[in-house]
């Protein structure tokens, strides 16, 4: 039987037969007061690192494109909130690495307090239900839904962080830059716009009376994607045949049957042609027809030329852009304005093209995405399908 010599040296050495060897630390129990400054050390560091991987979801979630809409037409928290977020959003890798290294430092300190107050199974079981459910999911779960607010708020400590790890963060992010690029925000498509606009009309709107106050009505959704759409549209794609235009002949006069024509169309300004129907020489303005008598049947080729009658017509390509007509119209060539267009009080400019007419009227129709049968229902046609409704800005003033 061998026997071994030891001497105990201290309460970490051992001395057995000329040899050191240390002995294993002792486990605090709650008797000991180390044992509650480890555990408060752990669990600071637990809600640290949770802090951490949520700020890392919530901030980086926030999309800088998003963040510029808040700021510039959100409501007032909205607002204070983005212009907070924004400054660290656009540095986003050295953001990225600043949360993530903190939430790195965070766990792997874990393990060095816990290994003092528990043996490694239960160290083990601790550390992964403590990180998952206050490390992980929980501030993950909170800073998705309310990171706007949480990471305005908490903007102070992720400066001081960035600052105090700064000397290693920072190359790492600009290594991620010069490999990734700088630019996270998000630049939607036309028709990423006009699915976005779509999901933010009302009939797409499922949920509760909250979520419909800013939706958008189905009148403003079509408006909306009009205008996306005509960038790509030319005056053929508006203008109205030329067979299904109403025209007066230069050689027509105007007796009792072509006044009542005049007035049962309704038209504010009427093409007048010669010898074939392509070949428009002027317009005449309907409003100035009323100081005249049809019982003098005055022939329409004496008012052509006269400019408190007619007006001359405008010639365009039948590929000419849709907005380059709509500026056309603005400029007062038409007698109307900006503010007349926007108000819908329309007066119809016709315009000749190689193969048909195109009015405002024509315009407007490829705007609004649908149709106006005549002038004379204008103002009837906008106020059954463009319902801005009454009822609702009544409610929004007794509110």
């Amino acid at each position: 039987m061998d026997f071994v010599n030891c001497t105990i040296i201290s309460e970490e050495k051992v001395l057995c037969d000329g040899k050191d060897y240390e002995l294993p630390e002792a486990i605090l129990t709650y008797k000991d007061e180390w044992f509650w400054i480890y555990i408060g050390i752990y669990v600071g560091l637990v809600l640290f690192a949770g802090l951490m991987s949520g700020l890392t979801m919530g901030l980086l979630s926030l999309d800088y494109t998003t963040l510029i809409t808040m700021k510039e037409g959100g409501t007032p928290k909205e607002r204070k909130y983005a212009a907070r977020i924004i400054p660290l959003v656009k540095r986003h890798h050295l953001l990225l690495v600043t949360l993530l290294l903190s939430n790195a430092v965070a766990v792997e300190a874990m393990p060095i307090f816990l290994d003092h107050v528990s043996n490694p199974v239960i160290a083990i079981i601790v550390s992964v239900t403590a990180v998952l459910i206050f490390g992980e999911v929980v501030p993950q779960a909170v800073c998705t839904r309310y990171g706007l607010a949480i990471g305005a708020y908490l903007a102070p400590l992720v400066y001081f962080m960035m600052g105090a790890f700064f000397i290693i963060a920072y190359p790492f992010s600009k290594m991620l830059d010069w490999f990734l690029g700088t630019d996270h925000g998000t630049f939607y498509r036309r028709g990423q716009l006009k699915a976005l606009i779509d999901i933010h009309g009302e009939e797409s709107q499922t949920g509760g009376h909250s979520s419909l106050e800013d939706a958008l009505s189905k009148d403003e959704v079509l408006i909306i994607k009009g205008c996306l759409d005509m960038r790509n549209k030319q005056a053929k794609d508006a203008m109205l045949n030329i067979e299904e235009t109403f025209m007066l002949s230069i050689n027509a006069r105007l007796d009792h049957d072509t006044m009542t024509q005049v007035i049962e169309m309704g038209h504010s300004r009427i093409p007048v042609y010669e010898s074939d129907r392509t070949n428009i020489v002027g317009c005449l303005l309907t409003k100035t027809l009323i100081k005249l008598d049809p019982d003098d049947a005055v022939p329409v080729s004496s008012l052509v030329c006269d400019t408190r009658y007619g007006r001359p017509p405008m010639f365009i390509e039948s590929d000419q852009p849709l907005f380059d007509l709509l500026n056309t119209f603005q400029t007062g060539k038409s007698r109307l304005t900006i503010m007349i267009i926007f108000f819908f009080f329309l007066s119809l400019s016709v315009l000749k093209t190689i193969v048909g007419i195109i009015t405002l009227e024509d315009v407007i129709e490829e705007l609004l995405q649908e149709e106006i049968e005549d002038e004379v229902d204008i103002t009837k046609e906008i106020a059954k399908k463009l319902h801005f409704s009454i009822a609702r800005r009544k409610k929004s003033q007794v509110n």
